[in-house]
């Protein structure tokens, strides 16, 4: 076995409170979704949807009564339903 530091002191990892959108991406011929969100730790998290699960959500966003609830509002949800977040409320005005 190689050689290895054991720290005096564990390195504990700062505490992610809150989620920001990042980025979004649709691939229509290829059937996939991407969105990347950003932890208060920094951290990015993706959410990833393939085939006909992805075309069906893309096809339901490009219809989407967005006065109603905003995009970010509905991919934060989505990815809490689907299990890529923890559980969470989603708060703040859609940006204009």
């Amino acid at each position: 076995m190689s050689e290895l530091l054991t720290l005096t002191d564990a390195i504990v990892p700062p505490t992610r409170t809150t989620y920001a959108f990042k980025s979004l991406y649709f691939d229509w011929p290829g059937q996939a979704i991407q969105v990347v969100v950003t932890g208060s730790d920094g951290v990015d998290v993706e959410g990833r949807w393939f085939g006909a699960e992805a075309e069906l959500l893309m096809r339901a966003i490009n219809v989407a009564n967005l006065t109603v609830m905003s995009l970010q509002k509905r991919i934060f949800l989505k990815m809490i339903a689907d299990g890529k977040l923890p559980a969470g409320t989603v708060t703040g005005e859609p940006d204009a």
